[in-house]
Protein backbone atom coordinates (compact mmCIF):
# COMPACT_ATOMS: atom_id res chain seq x y z
CA UNK A 1 0.00 0.00 0.00
CA UNK A 2 2.96 2.51 1.17
CA UNK A 3 4.52 1.90 -2.31
CA UNK A 4 1.27 2.55 -4.08
CA UNK A 5 0.80 5.41 -2.48
CA UNK A 6 4.06 6.46 -3.28
CA UNK A 7 3.34 5.74 -7.09
CA UNK A 8 0.69 7.27 -7.22
CA UNK A 9 2.28 10.53 -5.46
CA UNK A 10 4.82 10.87 -7.85
CA UNK A 11 2.40 10.84 -10.94
CA UNK A 12 0.23 13.78 -9.27
CA UNK A 13 3.44 15.64 -8.91
CA UNK A 14 4.76 14.69 -13.08
CA UNK A 15 1.19 15.19 -14.12
CA UNK A 16 1.08 18.28 -12.49
CA UNK A 17 4.75 19.79 -13.67
CA UNK A 18 4.24 18.48 -17.63
CA UNK A 19 0.99 19.88 -18.07
CA UNK A 20 1.10 23.39 -19.94
CA UNK A 21 1.41 26.48 -17.40
CA UNK A 22 -1.36 28.55 -19.46
CA UNK A 23 -4.11 26.34 -19.27
CA UNK A 24 -3.87 24.28 -22.96
CA UNK A 25 -5.99 21.24 -22.49
CA UNK A 26 -3.84 17.88 -23.23
CA UNK A 27 -5.24 14.54 -24.55
CA UNK A 28 -5.10 11.41 -21.98
CA UNK A 29 -3.45 9.03 -24.04
CA UNK A 30 -0.78 12.04 -24.65
CA UNK A 31 -0.46 12.86 -21.30
CA UNK A 32 0.23 9.33 -20.41
CA UNK A 33 2.82 9.07 -22.94
CA UNK A 34 4.45 11.92 -21.88
CA UNK A 35 4.44 10.75 -17.66
CA UNK A 36 6.26 7.61 -19.33
CA UNK A 37 9.08 9.14 -20.62
CA UNK A 38 8.99 11.34 -18.42
CA UNK A 39 9.23 8.38 -15.46
CA UNK A 40 11.26 6.16 -18.13
CA UNK A 41 9.03 3.23 -17.55
CA UNK A 42 5.16 2.82 -18.80
CA UNK A 43 2.36 3.93 -17.19
CA UNK A 44 -0.46 1.85 -15.99
CA UNK A 45 -3.99 3.34 -17.32
CA UNK A 46 -5.57 2.50 -14.02
CA UNK A 47 -2.91 4.04 -12.47
CA UNK A 48 -3.44 7.02 -14.93
CA UNK A 49 -6.61 7.81 -14.47
CA UNK A 50 -6.89 7.27 -10.85
CA UNK A 51 -4.34 9.66 -10.51
CA UNK A 52 -6.27 12.22 -12.92
CA UNK A 53 -9.71 11.55 -10.57
CA UNK A 54 -7.76 12.32 -7.51
CA UNK A 55 -6.29 15.67 -9.19
CA UNK A 56 -9.57 16.39 -10.63
CA UNK A 57 -10.97 15.79 -7.42
CA UNK A 58 -8.70 17.93 -5.82
CA UNK A 59 -9.67 21.37 -8.23
CA UNK A 60 -5.96 21.23 -9.57
CA UNK A 61 -6.93 20.15 -12.63
CA UNK A 62 -9.98 20.35 -15.05
CA UNK A 63 -11.06 17.97 -17.89
CA UNK A 64 -13.11 18.29 -21.27
CA UNK A 65 -15.00 15.10 -22.55
CA UNK A 66 -15.01 13.64 -25.82
CA UNK A 67 -12.10 13.00 -28.55
CA UNK A 68 -10.19 10.67 -26.38
CA UNK A 69 -10.90 12.79 -23.06
CA UNK A 70 -8.40 16.08 -22.34
CA UNK A 71 -7.46 17.44 -18.65
CA UNK A 72 -5.40 21.25 -18.72
CA UNK A 73 -3.59 22.64 -15.52
CA UNK A 74 -6.54 24.51 -13.20
CA UNK A 75 -4.37 28.37 -13.11
CA UNK A 76 -4.20 29.51 -9.76
CA UNK A 77 -5.34 33.33 -11.37
CA UNK A 78 -8.96 31.80 -11.47
CA UNK A 79 -9.16 29.68 -8.52
CA UNK A 80 -6.92 32.00 -5.87
CA UNK A 81 -8.76 35.29 -6.02
CA UNK A 82 -12.24 34.17 -4.52
CA UNK A 83 -15.87 35.28 -5.40
CA UNK A 84 -15.70 37.32 -1.86
CA UNK A 85 -13.77 39.86 -3.20
CA UNK A 86 -15.50 40.55 -6.08
CA UNK A 87 -18.68 40.43 -3.90
CA UNK A 88 -16.78 42.98 -1.66
CA UNK A 89 -17.06 45.62 -4.88
CA UNK A 90 -20.92 44.69 -5.23
CA UNK A 91 -20.72 42.71 -8.07
CA UNK A 92 -21.20 39.18 -7.35
CA UNK A 93 -22.00 37.08 -10.42
CA UNK A 94 -25.92 36.94 -9.30
CA UNK A 95 -25.72 40.40 -9.43
CA UNK A 96 -24.31 40.96 -12.63
CA UNK A 97 -27.42 38.53 -14.17
CA UNK A 98 -29.47 41.50 -14.61
CA UNK A 99 -27.06 43.76 -16.48
CA UNK A 100 -25.83 40.76 -18.54
CA UNK A 101 -30.04 40.03 -19.71
CA UNK A 102 -29.91 43.92 -20.37
CA UNK A 103 -27.26 43.96 -22.74
CA UNK A 104 -28.46 39.79 -24.73
CA UNK A 105 -32.00 42.24 -24.74
CA UNK A 106 -30.72 45.47 -26.43
CA UNK A 107 -27.44 45.81 -27.97
CA UNK A 108 -25.94 42.22 -28.04
CA UNK A 109 -30.37 41.20 -30.35
CA UNK A 110 -29.39 44.57 -32.12
CA UNK A 111 -26.32 43.47 -33.57
CA UNK A 112 -27.91 40.16 -35.35
CA UNK A 113 -29.07 42.33 -37.33
CA UNK A 114 -32.73 39.42 -38.12
CA UNK A 115 -35.39 40.46 -40.65
CA UNK A 116 -38.73 41.08 -38.90
CA UNK A 117 -40.14 37.23 -39.37
CA UNK A 118 -36.99 36.36 -36.85
CA UNK A 119 -37.71 35.36 -33.71
CA UNK A 120 -35.39 35.59 -30.23
CA UNK A 121 -35.63 34.12 -27.40
CA UNK A 122 -33.93 34.55 -24.23
CA UNK A 123 -33.43 32.42 -21.37
CA UNK A 124 -31.28 32.47 -18.36
CA UNK A 125 -30.47 28.64 -17.61
CA UNK A 126 -27.91 28.97 -14.72
CA UNK A 127 -30.40 27.02 -12.45
CA UNK A 128 -32.78 25.55 -15.24
CA UNK A 129 -32.85 21.91 -16.99
CA UNK A 130 -30.84 18.78 -16.30
CA UNK A 131 -26.72 19.00 -15.68
CA UNK A 132 -25.24 16.62 -17.91
CA UNK A 133 -21.96 16.71 -15.94
CA UNK A 134 -19.80 19.73 -15.69
CA UNK A 135 -20.36 22.51 -16.95
CA UNK A 136 -23.18 22.12 -18.72
CA UNK A 137 -25.61 24.90 -17.60
CA UNK A 138 -24.72 27.89 -19.18
CA UNK A 139 -25.38 31.09 -17.56
CA UNK A 140 -27.87 32.42 -20.01
CA UNK A 141 -29.18 31.48 -23.75
CA UNK A 142 -30.04 33.38 -26.72
CA UNK A 143 -31.87 31.23 -29.41
CA UNK A 144 -32.27 32.69 -32.60
CA UNK A 145 -34.62 32.02 -35.46
CA UNK A 146 -35.42 33.18 -39.28
CA UNK A 147 -36.78 32.25 -41.94
CA UNK A 148 -35.29 32.69 -45.71
CA UNK A 149 -36.89 34.97 -47.94
CA UNK A 150 -36.33 32.84 -51.18
CA UNK A 151 -35.17 29.12 -50.09
CA UNK A 152 -37.56 26.56 -48.31
CA UNK A 153 -36.23 26.48 -44.11
CA UNK A 154 -35.22 28.00 -41.83
CA UNK A 155 -31.52 29.17 -40.20
CA UNK A 156 -31.82 28.28 -35.92
CA UNK A 157 -28.43 29.76 -33.96
CA UNK A 158 -27.81 28.56 -30.15
CA UNK A 159 -25.82 31.13 -28.46
CA UNK A 160 -24.28 30.35 -24.55
CA UNK A 161 -23.02 32.83 -22.97
CA UNK A 162 -20.72 32.16 -19.24
CA UNK A 163 -20.32 34.91 -17.01
CA UNK A 164 -17.55 35.51 -14.66
CA UNK A 165 -16.72 38.00 -12.49
CA UNK A 166 -13.74 40.42 -12.21
CA UNK A 167 -11.83 37.88 -10.20
CA UNK A 168 -13.61 35.25 -12.03
CA UNK A 169 -11.59 35.75 -15.64
CA UNK A 170 -9.40 33.29 -16.96
CA UNK A 171 -8.06 30.13 -19.31
CA UNK A 172 -10.47 28.15 -17.13
CA UNK A 173 -13.69 30.35 -18.17
CA UNK A 174 -12.89 29.94 -21.22
CA UNK A 175 -12.69 25.93 -21.10
CA UNK A 176 -15.83 26.43 -19.36
CA UNK A 177 -17.51 28.07 -22.10
CA UNK A 178 -15.98 25.95 -24.66
CA UNK A 179 -17.62 22.57 -23.15
CA UNK A 180 -20.98 24.48 -23.60
CA UNK A 181 -20.46 23.97 -27.40
CA UNK A 182 -21.30 20.60 -27.02
CA UNK A 183 -25.21 22.19 -26.87
CA UNK A 184 -24.79 25.09 -28.57
CA UNK A 185 -23.66 26.29 -32.07
CA UNK A 186 -21.95 29.64 -30.41
CA UNK A 187 -20.19 30.01 -26.91
CA UNK A 188 -19.50 33.26 -25.65
CA UNK A 189 -17.50 34.20 -22.22
CA UNK A 190 -18.61 37.48 -20.15
CA UNK A 191 -16.73 39.42 -18.41
CA UNK A 192 -16.85 41.64 -15.51
CA UNK A 193 -13.65 43.82 -16.25
CA UNK A 194 -13.73 47.48 -15.28
CA UNK A 195 -11.39 50.03 -16.54
CA UNK A 196 -8.24 49.85 -14.48
CA UNK A 197 -9.09 46.37 -12.50
CA UNK A 198 -6.20 44.75 -10.99
CA UNK A 199 -6.86 41.63 -13.31
CA UNK A 200 -6.73 43.71 -16.46
CA UNK A 201 -2.92 42.50 -17.26
CA UNK A 202 -4.82 39.31 -18.08
CA UNK A 203 -6.93 40.41 -20.89
CA UNK A 204 -4.77 40.15 -24.06
CA UNK A 205 -3.82 36.22 -22.84
CA UNK A 206 -7.58 35.59 -22.59
CA UNK A 207 -8.45 37.45 -25.96
CA UNK A 208 -5.52 34.84 -27.49
CA UNK A 209 -7.24 31.80 -25.86
CA UNK A 210 -10.96 32.75 -26.68
CA UNK A 211 -9.99 33.64 -30.48
CA UNK A 212 -7.99 29.92 -30.87
CA UNK A 213 -11.09 28.30 -29.13
CA UNK A 214 -13.37 30.22 -31.54
CA UNK A 215 -14.81 31.61 -28.11
CA UNK A 216 -16.57 34.97 -28.54
CA UNK A 217 -15.15 37.16 -25.25
CA UNK A 218 -17.91 40.23 -23.93
CA UNK A 219 -15.82 42.61 -21.74
CA UNK A 220 -18.69 43.82 -19.59
CA UNK A 221 -16.95 47.26 -18.64
CA UNK A 222 -19.80 48.95 -17.03
CA UNK A 223 -22.80 46.59 -15.78
CA UNK A 224 -24.73 49.69 -14.92
CA UNK A 225 -24.82 50.49 -18.49
CA UNK A 226 -24.97 47.19 -20.13
CA UNK A 227 -27.98 48.17 -21.81
CA UNK A 228 -26.43 50.80 -23.81
CA UNK A 229 -22.54 50.85 -24.13
CA UNK A 230 -21.14 49.23 -20.82
CA UNK A 231 -19.99 46.35 -22.86
CA UNK A 232 -17.76 45.21 -25.68
CA UNK A 233 -17.48 42.48 -27.89
CA UNK A 234 -13.80 41.75 -28.12
CA UNK A 235 -14.00 38.43 -29.65
CA UNK A 236 -16.62 37.15 -32.37
CA UNK A 237 -16.87 33.84 -32.07
CA UNK A 238 -16.94 31.04 -34.74
CA UNK A 239 -20.16 28.76 -35.11
CA UNK A 240 -19.67 25.11 -34.03
CA UNK A 241 -21.38 21.72 -36.12
CA UNK A 242 -23.10 20.67 -33.25
CA UNK A 243 -25.96 18.20 -34.40
CA UNK A 244 -29.64 19.79 -34.41
CA UNK A 245 -30.38 16.62 -32.66
CA UNK A 246 -28.69 17.56 -29.89
CA UNK A 247 -29.44 21.38 -29.96
CA UNK A 248 -33.23 20.64 -30.25
CA UNK A 249 -33.07 18.22 -26.53
CA UNK A 250 -30.81 21.16 -24.93
CA UNK A 251 -33.77 23.68 -26.15
CA UNK A 252 -36.55 21.12 -25.27
CA UNK A 253 -35.70 20.70 -21.49
CA UNK A 254 -34.66 24.38 -20.83
CA UNK A 255 -37.08 26.88 -22.64
CA UNK A 256 -41.08 27.66 -21.32
CA UNK A 257 -43.84 26.46 -23.37
CA UNK A 258 -44.46 30.24 -24.36
CA UNK A 259 -40.23 30.70 -25.66
CA UNK A 260 -41.17 26.87 -27.51
CA UNK A 261 -43.84 28.43 -29.28
CA UNK A 262 -42.33 31.61 -30.72
CA UNK A 263 -39.87 29.48 -32.16
CA UNK A 264 -42.46 27.01 -33.81
CA UNK A 265 -43.94 30.07 -34.90
CA UNK A 266 -40.94 30.95 -36.92
CA UNK A 267 -39.61 27.46 -37.86
CA UNK A 268 -42.87 25.57 -38.76
CA UNK A 269 -41.75 22.45 -36.25
CA UNK A 270 -44.18 20.50 -34.37
CA UNK A 271 -44.23 20.27 -30.17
Amino acid sequence: MAVRSSTTGKLKDTMLALLPADGTPVLNRVMRLMLARRLERPVDEDDFFETRDALLSAGKVGRLRGQGGQIFLVKPDAAALSAAESSDKGWSERRLMPPLKAFLEGPFRKGLDLADTGAVVIQDTSAVGPSRGRWARPDFILVSAMRFKLLPGCEVDLHAFELKTEAGGGVLAIHEALAQTRFTHFGHLVWHLPDGSRSEPMLDDIVMHCDEHGIGLIRMRDPLKAASNGCEILVDPRRKPTLNAIVDGFLESRLTPEQKQILLNVTGGSA
